[in-house]
């Protein structure tokens, strides 16, 4: 399990982008998101860089938890 810290995640519409791109990179990914610590733990085959770089690239500020 990865735990991330997504700072600038504050409704379900950014949970949904994250998702989104989370998905892109490993479709199987589960994705829980806790909108009030802005943090999310993916259960995913592919490395946390991997990741970070994705929601990253969605537009959000990504830290390791």
């Amino acid at each position: 399990m990865i735990r991330l810290s997504i700072p600038d995640m504050v409704c379900q519409g950014c949970v949904a982008s994250v998702t989104r791109a989370v998905q892109a990179l490993d479709p199987a990914a589960r994705i829980v998101a806790d909108l009030g610590s802005h943090t999310a733990q993916i259960e995913s085959a592919a490395i946390p860089a991997a990741l970070a770089e994705a929601i990253s690239e969605a537009g959000f500020t990504v830290q390791p938890a």
